[in-house]
């Protein structure tokens, strides 16, 4: 049997390692390749289990076949989803209506940048 994982070349070079078969030998695509400061490349490649999307088990509920407990819960519950979603909308309707999301200081930032772009040309004439 082969091991898991084989190191290739000497006891101080680890470059290159080969974790359970997935140099390429599959032919699979890398789905990132990650490279570092040194030099050095890492492949990544994608699992069986990373390819599948995720299913979620959602079952509508019949809110006419719930017993009194579980009825209030489901309304008070969908109540405050509700109250939560209308409330975010209308804070950020709000937000853009007063101009409350702009920067604070987005005059300062672009007075920056156009007395930048002015003294740029004259320190090149000068030097």
């Amino acid at each position: 049997r082969e091991p898991d994982f084989l190191f290739t070349g000497g006891a101080t070079d680890c470059e290159s390692v080969d974790i359970m078969g997935f140099t390429g030998r599959q032919g699979k695509v890398p789905r990132r390749i990650i490279h570092f400061a040194s030099g050095e490349t890492m492949e990544e490649y994608s699992t069986d289990e990373e390819d599948e999307p995720v299913k979620k088990d959602v079952t509508p509920v019949d809110p006419a076949k719930l017993t009194w407990g579980p009825f209030i819960w489901f309304q008070m519950w969908r109540m405050a989803t509700s109250t939560v979603s209308v409330c975010d909308y209308l804070g950020e309707r709000l937000a853009s209506l007063f101009g409350i999301n702009a920067p604070k200081y987005q005059y300062a930032i672009d007075e920056y940048y156009r007395i930048k772009k002015e003294v740029n040309p004259l320190i090149k004439n000068i030097l």
